[in-house]
């Protein structure tokens, strides 16, 4: 009988906690550090043109974490530079049209697009490859991006 007691307290006591720390997993996170649109408009090339999020999918975000850290974290770390940029933050960077576009189309990307092209100098000039992913994990992946932002 205890256990009815403690159970919806203990979800008042984390309820109350997020909302004091301002942080609920449900919280939309929007680009550009609170603003709902990135101050650059570039969507990228390729077949995300018209992106709206939702609040943050922690399940979605957790499938993403593993498709990061299959096919990303060998040259992307969230904080460092690597052989790529780090991704923590690019959500606030870029539009999530761009991120996803990158994601599914960077030859084409890296080739006509001048955002890119700028980044590839500060990189090296190293191309991202087409890690062929399809569109639906794609979108896993900018989940956990947009989770793992500061």
């Amino acid at each position: 009988m205890k256990i009815l007691f403690i159970i919806p307290a203990i979800i008042i006591i984390v309820m109350a906690f997020q909302q004091l720390s301002g942080f609920t997993s449900t919280s939309p996170i929007f680009l550009n550090g609170g603003s709902p649109q990135s101050q650059n408009k570039d969507k990228g090339i390729g077949p995300f043109q018209n992106v709206k999020l939702n609040p943050v999918d922690l399940t979605k975000a957790k499938n993403g974490a593993a498709i990061y850290n299959s096919k990303c974290i060998l040259c992307h770390e969230l904080d460092n530079k690597k052989v790529g940029p780090p991704l923590r933050n690019i959500v606030k960077d870029f539009t999530p049209e761009f991120i996803l576009n990158m994601i599914v189309n960077p030859l084409e990307m890296q080739k006509n697009n001048a955002t890119v092209k700028d980044l590839l100098k500060k990189f090296n000039n190293v191309p991202m490859p087409d890690q062929k992913l399809s569109q639906p994990d794609a979108l896993l992946l900018l989940e956990y991006l947009r989770s793992v932002t500061k």
